[in-house]
Protein backbone atom coordinates (compact mmCIF):
# COMPACT_ATOMS: atom_id res chain seq x y z
CA UNK A 1 0.00 0.00 0.00
CA UNK A 2 1.28 3.50 -0.62
CA UNK A 3 1.21 6.54 0.95
CA UNK A 4 -1.91 9.33 1.00
CA UNK A 5 -1.29 12.40 -1.32
CA UNK A 6 -3.64 15.16 -1.25
CA UNK A 7 -4.29 18.67 -2.85
CA UNK A 8 -5.19 20.47 -5.97
CA UNK A 9 -4.07 18.00 -9.54
CA UNK A 10 -0.64 19.57 -10.04
CA UNK A 11 0.33 20.23 -6.67
CA UNK A 12 -0.23 17.20 -4.86
CA UNK A 13 1.30 16.88 -1.07
CA UNK A 14 2.83 13.39 0.04
CA UNK A 15 1.42 11.84 3.36
CA UNK A 16 3.81 9.44 4.68
CA UNK A 17 2.78 9.06 8.21
CA UNK A 18 -0.58 6.83 8.85
CA UNK A 19 -3.31 8.49 9.72
CA UNK A 20 -4.27 7.30 13.59
CA UNK A 21 -8.01 6.80 12.23
CA UNK A 22 -9.02 6.51 8.57
CA UNK A 23 -12.75 6.33 7.83
CA UNK A 24 -14.04 6.20 4.22
CA UNK A 25 -17.29 5.31 3.71
CA UNK A 26 -19.78 6.16 0.88
CA UNK A 27 -23.10 7.82 2.03
CA UNK A 28 -25.91 5.99 1.05
CA UNK A 29 -28.23 8.94 1.60
CA UNK A 30 -30.60 5.71 2.42
CA UNK A 31 -34.02 7.42 4.48
CA UNK A 32 -36.62 5.30 5.99
CA UNK A 33 -41.09 5.45 5.67
CA UNK A 34 -42.50 3.00 7.77
CA UNK A 35 -46.11 2.33 7.45
CA UNK A 36 -48.82 1.70 9.82
CA UNK A 37 -48.80 -2.06 8.92
CA UNK A 38 -45.11 -2.30 9.30
CA UNK A 39 -44.03 -2.44 5.71
CA UNK A 40 -41.31 -0.66 5.42
CA UNK A 41 -40.43 1.38 1.92
CA UNK A 42 -36.38 3.10 1.48
CA UNK A 43 -35.25 6.33 -0.52
CA UNK A 44 -31.93 6.32 -1.36
CA UNK A 45 -29.15 8.68 -3.37
CA UNK A 46 -29.40 7.37 -6.82
CA UNK A 47 -25.43 7.94 -6.94
CA UNK A 48 -23.36 7.55 -3.13
CA UNK A 49 -21.23 10.04 -2.25
CA UNK A 50 -17.60 9.11 -0.27
CA UNK A 51 -17.19 10.25 2.92
CA UNK A 52 -13.48 10.57 3.78
CA UNK A 53 -12.03 11.12 7.89
CA UNK A 54 -8.93 11.19 8.93
CA UNK A 55 -6.81 12.02 11.78
CA UNK A 56 -3.25 12.06 12.90
CA UNK A 57 -1.94 12.17 15.73
CA UNK A 58 1.68 14.20 16.06
CA UNK A 59 2.28 15.58 12.37
CA UNK A 60 5.62 17.46 12.12
CA UNK A 61 4.77 21.36 11.09
CA UNK A 62 5.26 20.68 7.34
CA UNK A 63 2.56 18.55 7.15
CA UNK A 64 0.34 20.09 9.46
CA UNK A 65 0.69 23.67 7.63
CA UNK A 66 -0.14 21.89 4.58
CA UNK A 67 -3.44 20.53 5.77
CA UNK A 68 -4.17 23.94 7.41
CA UNK A 69 -3.82 25.66 4.21
CA UNK A 70 -6.14 22.97 1.94
CA UNK A 71 -8.96 23.51 4.88
CA UNK A 72 -9.16 27.03 5.39
CA UNK A 73 -8.63 27.28 1.34
CA UNK A 74 -5.65 29.52 1.48
CA UNK A 75 -5.08 29.11 -1.75
CA UNK A 76 -8.41 29.16 -3.70
CA UNK A 77 -11.64 27.40 -3.39
CA UNK A 78 -10.75 24.36 -6.45
CA UNK A 79 -11.83 20.52 -5.57
CA UNK A 80 -9.31 18.64 -3.75
CA UNK A 81 -7.61 15.48 -5.07
CA UNK A 82 -7.18 12.42 -2.34
CA UNK A 83 -5.48 9.91 -3.58
CA UNK A 84 -6.25 6.93 -1.29
CA UNK A 85 -3.87 4.13 -0.01
CA UNK A 86 -6.84 1.52 0.33
CA UNK A 87 -8.26 2.09 -3.33
CA UNK A 88 -7.64 -0.84 -5.35
CA UNK A 89 -8.77 0.73 -8.94
CA UNK A 90 -8.95 4.39 -9.08
CA UNK A 91 -10.94 4.03 -12.55
CA UNK A 92 -14.60 5.23 -11.65
CA UNK A 93 -16.85 2.16 -10.68
CA UNK A 94 -18.98 1.95 -13.67
CA UNK A 95 -15.76 2.48 -16.10
CA UNK A 96 -13.95 -0.32 -14.26
CA UNK A 97 -16.75 -2.65 -15.18
CA UNK A 98 -17.26 -1.39 -18.64
CA UNK A 99 -20.57 0.15 -17.89
CA UNK A 100 -21.39 3.45 -18.16
CA UNK A 101 -24.49 6.13 -18.93
CA UNK A 102 -25.98 4.79 -22.44
CA UNK A 103 -24.64 7.09 -25.17
CA UNK A 104 -22.41 9.93 -26.02
CA UNK A 105 -21.29 10.37 -22.20
CA UNK A 106 -20.66 6.66 -21.32
CA UNK A 107 -18.51 6.38 -24.54
CA UNK A 108 -16.63 9.91 -23.83
CA UNK A 109 -14.97 7.60 -20.85
CA UNK A 110 -12.94 6.14 -23.42
CA UNK A 111 -11.31 7.18 -26.61
CA UNK A 112 -8.92 5.90 -29.34
CA UNK A 113 -5.20 6.46 -29.28
CA UNK A 114 -4.95 5.05 -32.95
CA UNK A 115 -6.01 6.36 -36.25
CA UNK A 116 -8.58 3.44 -36.09
CA UNK A 117 -10.76 1.38 -34.04
CA UNK A 118 -13.89 2.49 -32.16
CA UNK A 119 -15.50 2.68 -28.93
CA UNK A 120 -19.11 0.68 -29.38
CA UNK A 121 -21.95 0.38 -27.40
CA UNK A 122 -23.22 -3.25 -27.50
CA UNK A 123 -26.31 -2.78 -25.26
CA UNK A 124 -27.56 -0.08 -23.20
CA UNK A 125 -24.52 1.18 -20.90
CA UNK A 126 -22.38 -1.27 -21.91
CA UNK A 127 -18.91 -0.66 -23.67
CA UNK A 128 -16.26 -2.34 -25.38
CA UNK A 129 -13.56 -1.65 -27.86
CA UNK A 130 -13.64 -2.21 -31.80
CA UNK A 131 -9.74 -2.88 -32.94
CA UNK A 132 -9.81 -2.49 -36.80
CA UNK A 133 -6.12 -4.13 -37.18
CA UNK A 134 -3.32 -5.39 -35.04
CA UNK A 135 -2.34 -1.11 -34.51
CA UNK A 136 -6.02 -0.40 -32.84
CA UNK A 137 -4.90 1.42 -29.54
CA UNK A 138 -7.63 2.44 -26.97
CA UNK A 139 -7.29 4.82 -23.68
CA UNK A 140 -9.56 5.59 -20.83
CA UNK A 141 -10.38 8.78 -19.66
CA UNK A 142 -10.41 10.15 -15.74
CA UNK A 143 -14.36 11.42 -16.10
CA UNK A 144 -14.30 13.65 -12.55
CA UNK A 145 -11.39 15.42 -13.68
CA UNK A 146 -12.65 16.04 -17.46
CA UNK A 147 -9.91 14.08 -19.19
CA UNK A 148 -6.77 12.43 -17.99
CA UNK A 149 -5.80 10.92 -14.73
CA UNK A 150 -4.20 13.30 -11.76
CA UNK A 151 -1.11 12.00 -10.42
CA UNK A 152 2.05 13.00 -8.65
CA UNK A 153 6.18 12.54 -9.37
CA UNK A 154 7.57 9.56 -7.78
CA UNK A 155 4.24 7.99 -7.05
CA UNK A 156 4.30 4.58 -8.17
CA UNK A 157 1.56 3.06 -10.53
CA UNK A 158 0.25 0.20 -12.30
CA UNK A 159 -2.57 -0.75 -15.29
CA UNK A 160 -3.83 -4.14 -16.21
CA UNK A 161 -6.05 -4.19 -19.49
CA UNK A 162 -9.47 -5.35 -19.22
CA UNK A 163 -10.25 -9.08 -19.08
CA UNK A 164 -11.32 -9.65 -22.55
CA UNK A 165 -7.91 -8.06 -24.46
CA UNK A 166 -5.92 -9.14 -21.20
CA UNK A 167 -6.90 -12.72 -22.69
CA UNK A 168 -5.25 -12.28 -26.02
CA UNK A 169 -1.79 -13.61 -26.31
CA UNK A 170 -1.13 -10.11 -29.12
CA UNK A 171 -2.33 -7.84 -26.28
CA UNK A 172 0.28 -4.72 -25.48
CA UNK A 173 -0.47 -1.80 -22.43
CA UNK A 174 0.92 1.92 -21.84
CA UNK A 175 0.80 4.83 -19.11
CA UNK A 176 1.71 8.17 -20.93
CA UNK A 177 3.15 10.33 -18.49
CA UNK A 178 1.83 14.30 -19.05
CA UNK A 179 2.26 17.93 -18.36
CA UNK A 180 -0.68 19.99 -16.96
CA UNK A 181 -1.38 20.91 -20.63
CA UNK A 182 -1.58 17.34 -22.08
CA UNK A 183 1.62 16.95 -23.46
CA UNK A 184 3.06 13.42 -23.72
CA UNK A 185 6.45 13.21 -21.38
CA UNK A 186 7.55 9.59 -21.72
CA UNK A 187 5.44 6.42 -21.94
CA UNK A 188 5.51 3.36 -20.05
CA UNK A 189 4.70 0.59 -22.52
CA UNK A 190 4.58 -3.77 -21.90
CA UNK A 191 4.09 -6.93 -23.71
CA UNK A 192 1.18 -8.39 -22.24
CA UNK A 193 -1.80 -7.54 -20.25
CA UNK A 194 0.17 -5.57 -17.31
CA UNK A 195 2.48 -2.40 -17.00
CA UNK A 196 4.06 -0.57 -13.59
CA UNK A 197 6.22 2.52 -13.84
CA UNK A 198 7.32 5.64 -11.55
CA UNK A 199 5.76 9.21 -12.37
CA UNK A 200 8.69 10.74 -13.90
CA UNK A 201 9.47 14.66 -12.82
CA UNK A 202 7.53 16.92 -14.52
CA UNK A 203 4.12 15.02 -15.13
CA UNK A 204 1.19 16.07 -13.51
CA UNK A 205 -1.36 13.22 -15.46
CA UNK A 206 -1.48 10.20 -16.83
CA UNK A 207 -3.00 7.84 -19.54
CA UNK A 208 -3.47 4.24 -19.65
CA UNK A 209 -4.00 2.90 -22.82
CA UNK A 210 -4.23 -1.26 -23.96
CA UNK A 211 -3.90 -2.41 -27.95
CA UNK A 212 -5.63 -5.82 -28.27
CA UNK A 213 -3.04 -6.96 -31.27
CA UNK A 214 -5.45 -8.28 -32.71
CA UNK A 215 -9.13 -7.40 -34.67
CA UNK A 216 -12.25 -7.75 -33.37
CA UNK A 217 -13.99 -6.75 -30.63
CA UNK A 218 -13.25 -6.35 -26.99
CA UNK A 219 -15.23 -5.83 -23.67
CA UNK A 220 -13.74 -2.68 -21.56
CA UNK A 221 -14.83 -5.06 -18.71
CA UNK A 222 -11.98 -5.31 -15.72
CA UNK A 223 -9.69 -3.04 -16.40
CA UNK A 224 -7.64 -1.88 -13.17
CA UNK A 225 -5.31 1.15 -12.87
CA UNK A 226 -3.43 1.61 -9.39
CA UNK A 227 -1.76 3.94 -7.38
CA UNK A 228 0.92 3.34 -4.92
CA UNK A 229 2.19 -0.16 -6.08
CA UNK A 230 2.11 -2.98 -8.65
CA UNK A 231 -1.26 -4.19 -7.75
CA UNK A 232 -3.57 -3.87 -10.40
CA UNK A 233 -5.53 -7.23 -11.19
CA UNK A 234 -8.77 -8.54 -12.87
CA UNK A 235 -11.90 -7.35 -12.39
CA UNK A 236 -11.10 -5.02 -9.28
CA UNK A 237 -14.30 -2.67 -8.34
CA UNK A 238 -13.13 0.99 -8.72
CA UNK A 239 -12.87 3.55 -6.19
CA UNK A 240 -12.43 5.95 -8.88
CA UNK A 241 -10.73 9.64 -8.24
CA UNK A 242 -13.56 12.30 -7.06
CA UNK A 243 -12.95 15.96 -6.34
CA UNK A 244 -13.64 16.21 -2.52
CA UNK A 245 -13.77 19.10 -0.68
CA UNK A 246 -12.84 19.74 3.36
CA UNK A 247 -16.05 19.95 5.89
CA UNK A 248 -14.42 19.45 8.43
CA UNK A 249 -11.29 20.36 10.25
CA UNK A 250 -9.90 20.27 13.90
CA UNK A 251 -6.28 21.10 14.97
CA UNK A 252 -4.93 20.35 18.34
CA UNK A 253 -1.06 21.18 19.76
CA UNK A 254 0.79 18.39 20.40
CA UNK A 255 2.82 17.41 23.40
CA UNK A 256 5.64 18.35 22.56
CA UNK A 257 5.20 21.16 20.74
CA UNK A 258 6.03 22.09 17.60
CA UNK A 259 3.84 18.51 16.85
CA UNK A 260 0.19 18.77 15.76
CA UNK A 261 -2.53 16.62 16.21
CA UNK A 262 -4.63 17.05 13.03
CA UNK A 263 -7.96 15.33 11.73
CA UNK A 264 -9.77 16.26 8.01
CA UNK A 265 -12.97 15.11 7.19
CA UNK A 266 -13.90 15.68 3.05
CA UNK A 267 -17.14 15.07 1.07
CA UNK A 268 -17.14 13.88 -2.55
CA UNK A 269 -18.55 17.01 -4.60
CA UNK A 270 -19.50 17.96 -7.85
CA UNK A 271 -17.99 21.55 -7.08
CA UNK A 272 -16.26 23.15 -4.55
CA UNK A 273 -16.88 26.95 -5.42
CA UNK A 274 -17.59 29.17 -2.09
Amino acid sequence: MGNLWIGPPGDLYEIDQAAKSFERAADLGVTEFKALSGRVTLTRNTTPVRRIKLNWDMLPPPTARVLDRLARRVDGSAPLLLIDPAAGNVLEAAQAGGKGPSGSTGLAQWFKVSTNGTVVETAPGVFAFTAADATSSVAWRCGPWSGNFPTAAGLRVSFRAPTAIAALGTAAVGIDFKKADGTVLSTASATGPFVAATVPAGATHLTPTAKPGTAGTYSLAGACLTYGGDTAEDDVPGDGLPQMAVTGYSDTPGSPLPYRNVGVDLVEVSGAAS
